[in-house]
């Protein structure tokens, strides 16, 4: 398949497939197996959660499926793109335009404000100062970030505010896909549920999520389960 970022897949095709996916790292004369000839299919505009305990995989899956990492071997193809394939430019392409990114401990530029936070991954697109801008405004809204909040830095912001400015970031190009890695993982329960609501209204809005999570009450939130466990898949579920 191309490289091309530019042709997506049509809307019945899995948004994410991936055939006997491995990633083995060398740690001094040890191979570790972090996924071990995995094969799954997802579809798109559904929120995914994949489960599993702090070395089972599913942080090492997110960063195939987003780019930032490589496999071994075997076959990983998102939106229409051979993601296992692609090199430099191309790379940067795809994550500013078919993925956004959201982690456990926000990652947040602390020198900005949350609208600068949200308007740069703009700027790195090529949009222009005015249109950055408004957009801006109007995801901070949309994530429940208000006037008042927009011009604070991150250490102004709660937890669960800065999470918030962390996916309307996220969501700054538009990317089909929405990838989360342990979102709720820094905070307390009741802030946690709003962001896995959150997530979910943005599913139903057609963005499709992917989660990385060790919470069986994230997993239930989910349309689909996956469990992984030591680099590979246990089951998939379907909970709506």
């Amino acid at each position: 398949m191309s490289n091309s970022i530019v042709q997506a897949a049509t809307d019945n095709a899995p948004i994410v497939t991936a055939e006997k996916l491995c990633r083995y790292y060398q740690s001094a004369d040890t191979t570790v197996k972090a996924l071990d000839g995995v094969s799954l299919s997802f579809p798109r505009g559904r929120m995914i959660a994949i489960k599993g305990s702090s070395g089972s995989g599913k942080t090492t899956l997110l960063n195939l499926i987003g780019a930032f990492d490589k496999p071994s071997s075997g076959s990983i193809t998102v939106d229409g793109v051979d993601v296992a394939h692609m090199h430099g430019g191309s790379e940067v392409k795809y994550r500013l335009n078919k993925v956004g990114f959201v982690f456990q401990s926000y990652y947040l530029i602390p020198n900005m404000t949350a609208l600068e936070n949200v308007m740069l991954p703009m700027e790195l697109s090529g949009l222009g100062a005015k249109k950055r801008e408004a957009r801006a405004r109007e995801l901070l809204e949309k994530v429940g970030i208000d006037k008042t909040r927009e011009a604070r830095k991150p250490a102004k912001l709660s937890g669960g505010e800065q999470q918030r400015v962390a996916i309307a970031r996220a969501l700054a190009n538009d990317p089909p896909i929405l990838l989360a890695d342990e979102p709720t993982g820094n905070l307390d329960s009741k802030t946690g549920r709003r962001i896995v609501d959150l997530l979910g209204t943005l599913t139903r809005e057609g963005k499709t999520v992917i989660i990385a999570t060790h919470s069986t009450e994230v997993a239930a939130a989910a349309d689909i389960t996956v469990d992984m466990l030591d680099g590979g898949i246990q089951g998939q579920s379907q909970n709506n």
